[in-house]
């Protein structure tokens, strides 16, 4: 087999399930440096090889979230999928970022790695407008179907010599973390703008907003907002009613329609009083 015909995927999850349908739409022959049901049922096989192995061969990491030793970047030609418009929303969870930052447009970038995060040259990019209404979940789904149609085509254009990295530009740079429960957590201090972006970027699989009343997590499915000039207390339920449980935001009322606890039950209205005020 030649060495053109193969590559080494490495990652997990939905994104790597993206790639190696797109890396096998264009002939290439996946191997794999882990067990992973959800690629090898794509007919993905494990190799015995490990990454230190590895010298003069194709890499292509999608959802990969271990830091790669120099040494195996500089002996094999090392390429990843990066959910974010390159150099902007470096690291983690960048497309729940990107939405919470109000982007105009989110996007995915394939690129060559490099000893740093993210920081490779170029050798595509996929943009979409950002709609203001969609959810993250949405967004992920239109990246990986980019994925299973064009990576294959993207890597083989490169190792044909069609495609020109360019590099990325440090100036335009921004890096973002990965997040943790805390950041679910809802932030009544907020104003409806970032709230309506919060609630569309926190949708299942990722974790729901959330607050706390007492000891006990309460999880909200759905919500409406009502924009007001008053000011109040912010972050105090100040009505109750067939519509929801409305609470004081920056600029307005979060409106809360569905809630559950941490066991998915639901919770009744009646189970809140006007004035009471909530956690952060």
């Amino acid at each position: 087999m030649s060495k053109n015909s193969r590559v080494f995927l490495l990652g997990s999850g939905w994104g790597a399930v993206a790639a190696c349908k797109g890396l096998q739409a264009a002939s290439f022959q996946v191997f794999l440096l882990e067990t992973d049901p959800d690629l090898e049922v794509l007919g993905a096989t494990v190799s015995p090889n490990s990454m230190a192995e590895l010298q003069e061969e194709l890499l292509v990491f999608a959802g990969y979230k271990k830091i790669i030793p120099e040494h195996i970047l500089r002996r094999n030609t090392c390429i990843n999928v990066h959910y974010s418009l390159l150099p902007k929303y470096r690291g983690f969870h960048s497309t729940v970022w990107a939405i919470l930052n109000d982007e105009p447009e989110l996007g995915l970038t394939v690129h060559l790695m490099n000893e740093y995060i993210d920081d490779g040259p170029v050798l595509a990019q996929y943009r979409v407008r950002n709609d203001y209404r969609s959810t993250s979940v949405f967004y992920m789904m239109c990246f990986n179907d980019y994925i299973s149609n064009h990576l294959g085509r993207i890597v083989k254009d490169y190792l044909d010599g069609t495609i020109i990295p360019v590099p990325q530009k440090k100036t335009d740079a921004s890096w973002v973390g990965k997040r943790n429960m805390e950041d679910c957590r809802i932030d009544f201090s907020r104003p409806i703008k970032y709230l309506q972006a919060f609630f569309r970027a926190l949708v299942p699989p990722y974790p729901l907003p959330f607050f706390e009343v007492g000891n006990k997590r309460l999880l909200v499915k759905e919500v409406d907002f009502f924009f007001s000039p008053v000011i109040t207390h912010i972050g105090r339920i100040l009505n109750i009613d067939n519509e929801g449980v409305w609470i004081k935001v920056q600029d307005g009322y979060l409106i809360l329609k569905e809630i559950t606890d941490s066991d998915n039950n639901a919770v009744d209205f009646d189970y809140f009083k006007i004035g009471q005020f909530l956690s952060k």
